[in-house]
């Protein structure tokens, strides 16, 4: 994933300093939430939950729907993306997506439909969940303009970055029916405790849990242990998301460093 948040990764550039993600070790445990919050959308659990801890048996109020034959669209189709797609395919689901990356024959090999354009796939989609980084390209993807194509009655999810979804968008949405459900588990400013989307009916929220499996942290830091030894003893350098730097002819392709602590020893090359 793309957890960079915390990073100010334009002066650790200037500073000559790689900067190294670790991409796979919450890729099950993110896939598995936005699979929890599609689950948790169609048959109104946090809802339903909440009136029956108030003492109510409201039962013909949580009317659901089934995942069987409704088909879900997934822009961004990386480790996450494919993920949740293998899961939906289990869930008897069709699978429309959006990836510039990924082959056609690829896809069809996957059981997933490609679409050459996400809006192409609107009109068409019960759901929708978004995986990729937050980019000038993916901010607001869902805005007002896309509530003139979606499928009435359309579900979304969003695990990945918050901004993805103009927010402002998916509450005229809810409120005119275009859209009949919302769960987010990020949103454009962090921590968020207040949102106009609180308390609106068909919103499920998360504190941004979709790493937050002990399993997760645990691969996490063992990717990111592997990357700093192999970084140290050869200089190898994997996952960066600053490897522009330097790319000045240095030997090897390897991207340049302050000759001075710990870049010092990578630059030598292995320990003895």
């Amino acid at each position: 994933m793309w957890a960079l948040d915390n990073i100010d990764k334009e002066a650790a550039t200037r500073l000559g300093i790689v900067v190294m993600n670790t991409p796979a070790g919450n890729t099950v445990s993110t896939a598995e939430h936005t699979f929890a919050l599609i689950l948790a959308l169609s048959r109104n659990v946090a809802a339903a939950d909440a009136s029956l801890r108030e003492h109510r048996w409201d039962r013909g109020k949580f009317m659901g729907v089934q995942l069987a034959g409704k088909t879900l669209g997934i822009v961004g189709l990386g480790r996450i993306g494919l993920t949740v797609a293998a899961r939906a395919r289990a869930f008897d689901m069709r699978v429309l997506g959006y990836d510039p990356f990924l082959s056609p024959e690829r896809a069809a090999e996957l059981g997933i439909e490609l679409v050459d354009a996400v809006p192409k796939m609107f009109p068409e989609i019960d759901y929708l969940t978004v995986h990729t980084p937050l980019t000038d390209e993916t901010r607001h993807l869902v805005d007002a303009a896309a509530l003139e194509i979606l499928k009435p009655g359309v579900r979304m999810v969003n695990c990945a970055r918050g901004g993805i979804y103009d927010e402002q968008a998916l509450l005229k949405g809810l409120q005119s029916g275009v859209i009949a459900g919302v769960a987010l588990d990020v949103f454009e400013e962090e921590p968020c405790t207040e949102s106009p989307l609180f308390g609106v009916p068909g919103v499920l929220v998360t504190p941004h849990l979709g790493a937050s499996t002990e399993e997760a942290q645990s691969q996490v830091a063992v990717e990111g242990v592997g990357l700093l030894i192999d970084f140290l003893s050869t200089g190898a350098i994997r996952h960066s998301v600053n490897a522009e730097l330097g790319r000045s002819g240095s030997p090897g392709g390897r991207p340049w460093l302050p000759r001075s602590g710990l870049a010092a020893r990578a630059a030598r090359g292995p320990t003895r």
